[in-house]
Formats: C-alpha cells, structure tokens, sequence
C-alpha cells in the first residue's frame, strides 16, 4: 500500500512539473512575440507593442494559482512519505510557476505591452 501511494505521489509531481512546463511555453511564446515586435518595427513612433488581454491575464494567474496549489499539495504528500523525487519534482514545480507569475506580469507592465 505503501509503495502505491509514493507512486501516486511521483506521478502527481511530475504531472504538476508537466502542467507548470506547459504555462511556462505561453509566456516563452509572449516574450518571443514582443521581442520580435520591439525588433521589427524598431524606429516606428509605436515601436510595434505586444498586446494582452487583462481579462486572460487574470485567467492565467488563476490557472498558475490552482496549478501551486496542487504543486504545494504534492509537495506535502511527498514529504511526509519521505518520496525524495516526487518532492524535488514538486518544489521545481512550484519555482517555475511563481517565475512565469512574475515574468509575466513584469512583462505586462513593461513598455512593450499595451493592455486591451
């Protein structure tokens, strides 16, 4: 029963690892996005802004927000287990996810976003 338990605490800390990899790609495409705006139309009075919706920004964090959470709750499980991988799956998990939070509202209030 034991060893069913870690197991389920290995998949679900790499499973949350997974789902933080995945939100992580939609701000890699936005910084890539406004990188390319800020190049391409370098010179323009506008200088080609990336656009976010603050609506979809508030879902996004909602979406990393649940995502800790069940990351957190992982975490705990795999402590008390003593299940050394799951917990370091999780803690990496949960790094990932508050630096997509950050990075992306920094880039939302950076000068190469215009809110819509």
């Amino acid at each position: 029963m034991q060893n069913l338990t870690i197991k389920f605490a290995e998949i679900l800390s790499l499973a949350m690892l997974a789902t933080a990899s995945a939100l992580a790609l939609r701000l890699v495409e936005r910084l890539v996005a406004a990188g390319w705006h800020s190049y391409k139309f370098a010179g323009y009075s506008n200088h080609g802004h990336n656009n976010l919706s603050f609506n979809m920004g508030l879902i996004f964090s909602v979406l990393l927000a649940v995502t800790f959470a069940a990351a957190l709750s992982a975490y705990i499980l795999a402590k008390r287990l003593g299940a050394i991988r799951a917990a370091a799956s999780s803690r990496w998990a949960m790094c990932i996810i508050v630096a997509v939070a950050v990075c992306y509202w920094l880039l939302g209030i950076s000068a190469l976003n215009t809110w819509r």
